[in-house]
């Protein structure tokens, strides 16, 4: 039985018309993403939740939200921007001084401090 899925939206997608391609069984779909850019996509896809977009980053998960967290001697002000679609950070250490890190440093534990903790513990050794 043939389902008009044209103008329903699934996640990112939204069903323009039926497409011209068809591989199988399965009607194929063309689909316009959030982002703007179109793709084909099969009923079972769709329906499934499968296939949420066009593969865009649009439809990638957000950074996990930091601010306010400690990570160290380090507390989490606010996000300044990314490095190779790497969130960066930018941090209050104990001592005073500011520092930007990127999360991935600060959850792993690499980076605890604005470099005051290196320091101190060099003159003590």
């Amino acid at each position: 039985m043939f389902m008009d899925l044209s103008g329903q939206k699934f996640e990112d997608l939204t069903v323009v018309r039926k497409s011209e391609k068809q591989t199988g069984k399965e009607t194929q779909w063309l689909c316009r993403c959030a982002c703007g850019r179109e793709t084909t996509a099969s009923t079972y896809e769709l329906r499934s939740g499968h296939k949420k977009s066009c593969g865009c980053r649009k439809s990638r998960p957000k950074a996990h939200d930091l601010t306010g967290m400690r990570f160290g001697r380090l507390t989490v002000i606010k996000r300044v921007g990314t490095i190779n679609r790497r969130p960066i950070w930018h941090c209050k250490c104990d001592c005073g001084k500011f520092t930007d890190v990127r999360s991935v440093d600060l959850k792993s534990g690499n980076t605890k401090s604005c470099g005051c903790m290196g320091k101190h513990q060099a003159l003590y050794h």
